[in-house]
């Protein structure tokens, strides 16, 4: 283990590294399951020109209704957000972390996975505002939504603006046509108090990533904190069991795509390492490095800069930029990088159980949220208001109990 400063080494060898080039935002969703053009009417790979509403459907299928294991941390205290805020990095470009605060999130209660009963929504009509396109973690959550309604025997009248945000509010205003019993929408973007003017009236809704307004009944998303939080105990307890929390670099691969978002993810890294390595993490390198791409040549770089023998903790606030990261480390490093990512999708969970450096992931089970969003609206359709903000459960996967989650063989022919 080394005595000197690794962050000093690296910040001279950049600065005198012509080759380095300015650090960018995403350029790539999180990889995840594809929802159908089955389930959203008229959409192509680059979404229809215009909004489609599609005639209602109803059909049941199988869907596991197992129980959840429990994660390897207690859920949060309902009605909190259960990770303090600490020091992140706002301004791209740099080594050194700043102490700007975080955004606060929103109080939320976290809610656990609830499988709907085959026909108990029977004659309801439930509009569905989902776009098809690029955004493959969208996809899997719409997916998740359209099973769970189909399982309960709803009409689903759904919508498509596909790629173009300009294309939610007519959305909205066709399903507000439609008579609808309540409706989801999912990721509108910030269209605030112009969705509720567009859409259905005096009905339930439920809203998926969405930004504040006054007609949701209640909005489903992720504690970014907690997420990031249970990365950064599990890079603590690695840390602490292997190497007495000592280390040449900690690097955190950010998003300036996302910047609430990716402050968040990052203050929970931090104090999630701080509760089993006490103390400020010392030779920080923050990157901002969203996609893959990106994350595969920075992270070259910093590697080029520090000894052989150097070892690395490394946590992305992605599976992006922690598949891109990963790829780039030689195979004579292997024994000295340590990884960790928030996302868990399928590629991820892939490289997990086959590389003990990449220790895990905390989840964010996109293709679960219908297991939440659509219970919420049929409570609200009964009278049993939900929480207006509800957090998805969140779990750290790692090689050991991945199978619990997910089906073993995905990763047989990757």
């Amino acid at each position: 283990m080394k005595s000197y400063s690794m962050a000093a080494k690296l910040r001279s060898f950049l600065l005198g590294n012509s080759t380095v080039s300015p650090l960018a935002g995403m350029r790539a969703a999180l990889p995840a399951l594809v929802l159908t053009c089955a389930l959203l009417a008229a959409c192509t790979p680059s979404g229809p020109a215009d909004p489609t509403v599609s005639e209602p459907t109803s059909s049941a299928i199988t869907v596991d209704t197992s129980a959840v294991p429990t994660s390897v941390v207690p859920p949060s205290p309902v009605g909190t957000s259960p990770v303090p805020t600490s020091a992140v990095e706002t301004t791209p470009n740099t080594t050194e972390p700043s102490t700007t605060e975080p955004p606060p999130l929103p109080e939320g209660t976290v809610v656990p996975f609830r499988t709907v009963t085959p026909g108990s929504a029977d004659g309801k009509r439930i509009g569905l505002l989902a776009p098809s396109g690029a955004d493959a973690l969208s996809n899997a959550i719409a997916d998740s939504v359209k099973d769970q309604l189909d399982l309960a025997g709803a009409e689903v009248i759904s919508c498509d603006p596909g790629d173009d945000p300009a294309l939610v509010l007519d959305c909205a205003l066709r399903l507000a046509t439609q008579q609808v019993d309540g409706w989801i929408a999912l990721q509108p973007g910030d269209l605030g108090e112009s969705l509720c003017d567009a859409g259905p009236k005096d009905v339930p809704l439920i809203a998926i990533s969405a930004s504040p307004a006054s007609c949701q009944t209640a909005v489903v998303g992720v504690d970014h904190q907690r997420a990031g939080f249970l990365v950064g105990a599990a890079l603590g307890v690695s840390s602490k069991t292997m190497a007495d929390c000592t280390y040449d670099a900690f690097v955190i691969f950010s998003n300036g795509a996302a910047n609430i978002v990716s402050d968040n993810r990052a203050a929970g890294i931090r104090a999630g390492f701080a509760t089993e390595c006490p103390g400020p993490i010392v030779d920080e390198i923050l990157l901002d490095a969203g996609s893959q791409d990106r994350a595969f040549t920075e992270f070259a770089t910093i590697l080029a800069g520090l000894p052989e023998d150097a070892v690395v903790l490394v946590a992305a606030v992605n599976d992006a930029a922690a598949l891109g990261a990963s790829a780039s480390i030689p195979e004579l490093r292997i024994d000295h990088v340590t990884l960790a990512a928030i996302g868990a999708d399928q590629q991820a969970r892939c490289m997990i159980v086959a590389n003990p450096q990449w220790i895990g992931d905390a989840a964010l089970f996109p293709d679960r949220y219908g297991e939440v969003a659509v219970p919420a609206l049929f409570d609200a359709l009964d009278g049993r208001v939900p929480p207006p903000s509800l957090y998805v459960e969140t779990t750290f996967l790692n090689a050991s109990n991945i199978s619990s989650y997910y089906d073993e063989t995905e990763c047989a022919t990757e």
